[in-house]
Parts: C-alpha cells; structure tokens; sequence
C-alpha cells in the first residue's frame, strides 16, 4: 500500500491535505514505548474527528480506525485496527526496529451504498458505491525510531515439555506456537531438567547437543519463507539473530549456521573436558 498526498481516490477521503471534504477534520496523536520488562513495543494511538458521516460508520461498525504500518528494517507491513478513538496494541520483540512509519486511516469494513458525506466536494455529488477495505479517511504520516533491543538468547525462544507420544531417547518439535515447542519423552525430559540444574559448563553441552539440531530443523523449514511463521512470537528474535550474525536463511548451511547461531556451542565441551583433566591433576 503507497499512499501520498498526492493519491487520488474515485470517492471522497477526509485528509488534511485534501478538499474532497470541506468542513471537517482529523487529528492523530501518536505515542510509543518499549516495554524492557515485557520485551515489547506497544503503540497507542488516539484520533479526533468531527464528520459525522464517518463517525457514524465507524459507531455502526462499517468502518474502522487504524493506521498502516511499515517497517523498512524487519519488513512488517501490516494494517492494523486500533479502535477509536484511541487503542494501544503491542508487537513482538524484533517486530519492529528502527525507522517506523504510521498512516493513520479509517476504512470501511462493508460494502456502502451511495456514500456522500456531508460537505462531500460537487464532483462526487451524485454518491460513491464503496466496497469493503476501502479507505475513507487519512492523516500525515508519522515516524517513531525503536531502538533495537538486547537479544533474548537461543534458548529463550524453546520451550522443552514431556510426551508420552514420543519414544524414548527422541525427541520432535512444533513451530506452530509463540515459543517453539520440544517434545520428548518423560524419562528423557528429566534427565535433560536435571542436567540444566549442574554447573554452567555441564550444562551448556548438554543444552547445545540438544539444541544444535532443532535450530538445524528450524533453519529448514525458515528456508521455505518466513509467512507460515510470522503469527508467532518466535519468530522475530530467531530472525533478528540470523540477521545479527549473517545467516542467509534462504540457503542455510544448516551445521554451520545452527553453530553461528549458538554462538559455537562446542567450545564449551572444550572447557568441560579442560576442567576435567584438571581434576584428574590434582588428585593424582
């Protein structure tokens, strides 16, 4: 969607820059913050109109107030409702960074019939037939800047259950979720929750030879397009972290970009067999 003030529309749009309709107004204030407890952007959002035709449809429910959001360092382009008059929505970690633009709009939500608001300039005099998703009124485009925020680690993004479906020794994931899902056998899942709790170095190589294929299977399945995931919260720090550390998520060398992304994760049996050879020499 590319809007400017110089887009032209077969129907009257209410707009600032606009004289499709005289008499009327729109007004968007437009704030952000990002939330570090919650890991989080949220966006609120407050508009201020006085035609009383688009209110109506918005009270009517064949309208609705939002603005289209677009964000160059992510690629997000979404339309996204915000209520009316003012709403907040929030947005995935890794959603949005940088430079965000916002276009405030109003669009109907349903087909209107010979639609002429009042104050509706003389050429549309004769009404305007307006199918659903078209758009009715538009203010300046605002900018907000995100600054990117800490990554959550690797391991962040997982979340490991038991499963009395799986087998023994195996183990299977879901990406269809907020977290990506590991599921493994109950015997198996406690001994990996009790290997979790031992010294960092422990357990540092036995999350990584878990983790080393299951990033392997997700660079797979990334390898194919990110649409099938964008739902999921998952998604935006996994993605921000392939970006970080020049992963081509189109063409994945699974071994190795699975390693980059866990940062070398054997260097740490690397220390686990040092500190073990080190006991070995003082007890001799």
């Amino acid at each position: 969607m590319k809007i400017s003030e110089t887009t032209s529309f077969p129907h009257p749009v209410l707009a600032p820059w606009s004289t499709d309709i005289a008499g009327a107004t729109i007004a968007t204030e437009i704030s952000f913050r990002e939330e570090r407890d919650e890991n989080r952007v949220s966006i609120h959002c407050a508009a201020a109109m006085d035609q009383p035709d688009i209110l109506r449809l918005i009270q009517e429910g064949s309208a609705t107030f939002g603005c289209y959001i677009r964000c160059q360092e992510t690629g997000l382009r979404r339309l996204q409702h915000f209520g009316f008059p003012s709403g907040v929505q929030h947005f995935a970690p890794g959603a949005l960074l940088g430079n965000v633009q916002l276009r405030p709009m109003v669009w109907s939500t349903s087909r209107i019939a010979g639609y002429k608001p009042q104050g509706a300039h003389a050429e549309f005099s004769e009404g305007s037939e307006i199918e659903s998703g078209q758009i009715l009124a538009l203010d300046d485009e605002q900018v907000i800047e995100v600054t990117r925020p800490p990554l959550p680690s690797i391991e962040s993004v997982f979340e490991i259950i038991s499963s009395d479906e799986i087998t023994e020794g195996k183990f299977d994931i879901d990406t269809q979720s907020d977290r990506i899902i590991v599921r493994m056998g109950e015997r198996t899942y406690q001994l990996v929750q009790s290997l979790r709790l031992t010294d960092d170095a422990t357990r540092a190589v036995v999350m990584n030879s878990l983790f080393v294929p299951i990033v392997m299977q997700v660079l797979d399945q990334l390898s194919e397009g990110y649409e099938p995931f964008e739902q999921y919260r998952w998604l935006h720090p996994f993605r921000a972290r392939c970006e970080l550390v020049r992963v081509d998520v189109k063409k994945p060398d699974l071994l190795t970009d699975a390693q980059r992304l866990l940062e070398q994760p054997f260097a740490s049996l690397a220390a686990l067999v040092y500190e073990e050879d080190s006991v070995d020499v003082a007890t001799a």
